[in-house]
């Protein structure tokens, strides 16, 4: 009961981490990954997994893409689960510099609210 109450507030709950290939690519690349996830101390009903590749830049920030990975799935205490993942670039972002740069941002949606949030920097090359 009380591990389960402390999910809800994200200690030991279920975690994700986008692993990439690589991290450099070029325009028009496709980015390829897996998704890992380690379960946390109970077992928690996953609702999606949401990532979206944002471009930085000295004024702003823009949500170029976003994927949403629909679930029913049950994570189960400690357990391992390996997802795939992939991310075609356009040809028309502009390479990264000192006033431009990118990174994937990852949610992990619980049916109870809770969030697992993962960050992921890359470099686009000319």
């Amino acid at each position: 009961m009380f591990s389960k109450l402390m999910c809800r507030f994200g200690i030991g709950a279920t975690k994700i981490d986008l692993v990439l290939n690589k991290k450099e690519f070029r325009p028009g690349d496709v980015i390829k990954g897996e998704y890992e996830l380690t379960g946390g101390r109970v077992e928690q009903k996953l609702k999606r997994i949401e990532t979206d590749l944002l471009q930085y830049d000295d004024k702003r920030s823009s949500v170029l893409h976003q994927n949403t990975i629909l679930s029913s799935s049950t994570m189960k205490a400690n357990e391992q689960r390996t997802i795939h993942f992939s991310c075609r670039l356009s040809d028309a972002f502009p390479p990264s510099s000192e006033t431009v740069s990118y990174k994937f941002v990852t949610r992990l949606v619980f049916d109870d609210g809770v969030n697992s949030v993962d960050h992921d920097e890359f470099q686009i090359l000319v």
